[in-house]
């Protein structure tokens, strides 16, 4: 206890009237507490990382995807998210619409998987168990909903990737300016494509 009390006496002696010297004693508290945290958990770090790099990817065929969409059905977006359900974090990595093609201006805008919308975690629930929810579009859900509405967008369907619950590593989002006639078509021709953005092995 002693030398406790005389170190943080020669310490404040350092310290003395120097706003320089109280800012550098301040940063390195600071980061040698920073380090003995990382230092501390680095196991539960390792676990998270191998975690995630250990899940399925997309295999990146995101424009034929697409084009797989817009020729067999009169939508007028389709977006592509790739989905990290570890992070809770869902980044757009291909949006189109038919009447201005790709749009590259917000690749990587991460829109989060389960946020404060009751509605966006509705249709993320039931991505998760396999479903294809299919609803009008009244109102934006996130910052990229913005620009569905800006398109014109009314009504919208959702997918997983793969389609199959239990797994869900990509979501394609798909809007038209009115609903289709034959929703249930249009269900099948997003299954197809999502089929096409994962390789089962």
């Amino acid at each position: 206890m002693d030398k406790l009390k005389e170190l943080l006496l020669e310490l404040l002696k350092f310290i003395g009237e120097s706003p320089f010297r109280l800012f550098t004693v301040i940063l390195l508290c600071f980061l040698g507490f920073a380090g003995w945290i990382i230092y501390s958990e680095k196991d539960s770090f390792m676990a998270s990382y191998r975690a995630q790099q250990a899940m399925p990817k997309m295999n990146g065929k995101y424009e034929e995807a697409v084009n797989f969409i817009l020729k067999n059905t009169d939508a007028e977006l389709v977006a592509v998210f790739n989905v990290n359900t570890l992070l809770n974090t869902r980044k757009l990595v291909y949006l189109t619409t038919r009447a201005a093609g790709h749009d590259t201006g917000h690749d990587g805008t991460n829109v989060g998987l389960l946020t404060k919308n009751h509605s966006n975690n509705e249709d993320v629930i039931g991505l998760m168990s396999g479903k294809i929810p299919c609803s009008p579009y009244l109102t934006p859900q996130s910052y990229i909903g913005f620009t569905y509405k800006n398109a014109g967008v009314t009504y919208m369907c959702r997918i997983s990737v793969p389609a199959d619950p239990g797994l869900f590593i990509g979501q394609i989002s798909v809007g038209w300016k009115e609903q289709p006639q034959q929703v249930e078509i249009a269900q099948t021709v997003l299954i197809v494509a999502s089929s096409l953005l994962f390789d089962k092995k």
